[in-house]
């Protein structure tokens, strides 16, 4: 477990790998002793292995899926904010004074503008106030931590003459790399139907063999969502 994940997103890592932990551990306890009072024999055993390790898998990698959601999320608000910084640069040909009009509707990234915007009223340049507020914690989306850095470094003569660089601080490709939502939707839809046809065709239907599918299904939809998601950072990576 990644404990850089955790503190990603504002939390012990420490302290999660033990809560993680907890709770497989009382999930296979719990379902053991539901299956002795159910009599269904050495079939408990598995489904309690296969509901621990399902709550542990989930819970082991909600920080990278609670961040690949947000990168998503900010993706398609990109457009938008490049936008609004382009004009509000042009506008003010200033740097903090575009960051105190910049808004945004993910939570991450307007909890981030709005730290940005305290401590810019409390007097730290634009560069300063940008990295005072914990950028690698908020901006998961390359394109929009691209606009934030075009902002933050572009100089007063750029904004006054205008530049390529404003005009072009996103690109459709860099979109068009970051979201392959198509293959996540393509593996929704197809995933259940070939896993109840795989198990119709082997006359899997016992609860063993259910839970065992319904664990496969959620590990194979959670890789799809890593390939599929933004271009993420992590600790100087991409994801």
């Amino acid at each position: 477990m990644n404990f850089q994940s955790w503190e990603q997103v504002g939390l012990d890592g420490r302290k999660a790998v033990l809560f993680t932990f907890g709770v497989a551990m009382s999930l296979f306890v719990l379902v053991l002793l539901v299956g002795k009072e159910l009599r269904i024999g050495s079939v408990s055993l598995a489904l309690a292995a296969s509901a621990a390790f399902g709550a542990g898998y989930l819970l082991s990698t909600a920080p990278r899926r609670i961040v690949r959601m947000a990168a998503f999320q900010q993706t398609l608000e990109a457009p938008s904010f490049a936008a609004s910084s382009n004009i509000y640069l042009k506008s003010t040909s200033s740097r903090s004074k575009t960051l105190l009009a910049l808004r945004a509707e993910e939570p991450r990234l307007s909890s981030f503008l709005a730290e940005v915007r305290r401590r810019v009223l409390l007097g730290y340049d634009a560069s300063s106030a940008t990295q005072a507020a914990r950028p690698e914690s908020h901006l998961f989306s390359e394109s929009v931590r691209t606009v934030v850095d075009s902002v933050v470094g572009v100089d007063r003569a750029r904004v006054e003459e205008g530049s390529e660089e404003l005009d072009g601080m996103l690109n459709s490709s860099g979109l068009d790399e970051e979201t392959k939502m198509p293959l996540l939707i393509a593996v929704s839809f197809f995933l259940p139907i070939m896993l109840m046809l795989f198990a119709a065709m082997t006359k899997g239907t016992g609860e063993a063999a259910i839970g065992a599918l319904v664990v496969l299904e959620v590990v194979v939809l959670d890789l799809t969502l890593a390939i599929s998601g933004s271009s993420i950072k992590w600790g100087g990576q991409k994801a």
